[in-house]
């Protein structure tokens, strides 16, 4: 009898494991408002009165973005330092008393609010900042469920060109007087479009920018500038005016500035392409469809117990050899030689082949001990980052649970400790696309 009433149950827990997975929908640039808010730093006196800096404005405004992991309420955001410099400079939230140009003195502190909308802020600290590329990362006194952490994306040179969009508070100021009207909702928020014009650096400093035709108002300072993902690939920062042509030119402080102060104080965030933020579908599609299979297993096997005996299925594992061997270049003539490279395209290692042998697996990591290509003390490379290695003529490409993740070069991040197959000419890259590897074969071969 099951045979009339198995096809319809087994279709219906299928179709909603099916539902289920797919719920969650692609994340956009305007999903990427609900990761924006705006910070407000002003400066009272013991009475709570404001006070004037030596601008006569009594507050800096701008917008800010929250990092972090994309499946927790963020307690981290991003924003400029000349948002925050009052509250820099002026104590950093410690009673302070300052001359004042009458020759006497003030008592005053400083703050910084993040406002959600009209009723609803909370009070944050800057735990790191760098005033030469203009980034100030800021702390709130509790993490919040107002806003989401946005994930980051260091531009490369192949977005040139590509779409961008600039998210914030324009209209008003960056120092501008308390009794202006302002609004902090979500729907105040405003979205303008452009283009990557180029990506460059800062002669002297080196600090790394990105100019843009996307127009850039004061209010806009410290909000993100992301992509059609919405994936953060800089911060908002400034416009210039060309003195004679009165041509206006937009700039964004690169994000890769962000992350790397990130880094230094082991504060944590998602790279584009984490998956995180969709394990709860998921889970779920793939918890009802495992249910679908098992009753199709049971109801189809029934009554023929003892006829065919099951075969456990061998786990992939990775082989570990006895003692990490440094291959910094490839060996001519190894009869371990698997014929197959993979080639540094970015970063640290940008030029260097390593030979795929046919036993021992390529290590990649920062860890000497552990690996046999070692990256030197570079951002977003583990320890013991991931895993190249060949196998019945096949080659295979694991995360070993880095920090920060392996990603395909189409952004798609590995799971921890399952491997995937590559091919020749298939990309991949370690934290984020400045670490970038490809797969090559033996030259002459």
């Amino acid at each position: 009898m099951y045979r009339k009433w198995f096809p319809r149950l087994f279709s219906l827990l299928l179709l909603i494991g099916l539902l289920c997975g797919c719920t969650k929908q692609d994340f956009t640039y305007i999903d990427a408002k609900q990761g924006v808010a705006r910070v407000y730093c002003t400066m009272r006196g013991a009475d709570g009165a404001l006070i004037a800096d030596s601008n006569g404005s009594v507050a800096s405004v701008g917008s800010g973005f929250f990092v972090g992991p994309l499946d927790q309420d963020p307690e981290y955001l991003i924003t400029n330092h000349h948002v925050v410099e009052n509250y820099i400079e002026e104590g950093q939230g410690e009673w302070v008393t300052l001359p004042t140009t009458d020759g006497g003195s003030v008592t005053l502190k400083t703050y910084v609010d993040i406002y959600f909308d009209e009723e609803t802020s909370l009070p944050a600290t800057v735990v790191a900042y760098s005033e030469t590329a203009d980034v100030a990362i800021l702390r709130l006194s509790t993490p919040t469920n107002q806003r989401i952490a946005l994930p980051l994306l260091p531009p490369t040179e192949d977005m040139i060109g590509s779409q961008v969009y600039g998210i914030g508070f324009p209209g008003l100021s960056d120092n501008l007087a308390m009794d202006a009207a302002t609004q902090n909702g979500l729907q105040d928020m405003t979205v303008t479009s452009g283009a990557i014009s180029r990506l460059l650096s800062s002669s002297g400093s080196g600090v790394r920018r990105i100019q843009t035709d996307m127009v850039i108002q004061h209010g806009n300072s410290g909000g993100p500038m992301v992509n059609n993902q919405g994936a953060v690939l800089g911060i908002n920062s400034w416009a210039v005016t060309d003195e004679d042509s009165l041509e206006q030119n937009y700039y964004a402080c690169n994000i890769q500035e962000a992350i790397d102060l990130l880094d230094q104080y082991s504060i944590p965030y998602a790279l584009a392409g984490s998956s995180a933020s969709n394990l709860p579908y998921i889970i779920g599609g793939a918890v009802l469809i495992c249910a679908a299979v098992v009753v199709a297993a049971v109801l189809l096997t029934k009554g023929k117990r003892g006829k065919h005996a099951s075969q456990p299925l061998q786990k992939q594992t990775l082989p570990a050899p006895e003692r990490v061997q440094p291959r910094d270049t490839a060996a001519v003539g190894n009869p371990q030689d698997s014929g197959y490279r993979i080639q540094g395209t970015t970063g640290a290692l940008a030029g260097k082949r390593f030979l795929i042998p046919k036993t021992d697996p390529l290590i990649l990591g920062r860890n000497r001990d552990l690996c046999n290509v070692v990256f030197p003390n570079t951002p977003g490379v583990s320890g013991k980052h991931c895993a190249v290695w060949f196998k019945h003529d096949k080659l295979f490409l694991q995360d070993l649970g880095s920090t920060h993740g392996t990603f395909l070069k189409n952004g798609a991040k590995l799971f921890p400790n399952q491997p995937i197959e590559l091919q020749v000419g298939d990309s991949f890259y370690l934290g984020s696309p400045l670490e970038a590897f490809v797969i090559a074969e033996k030259r002459g071969s």
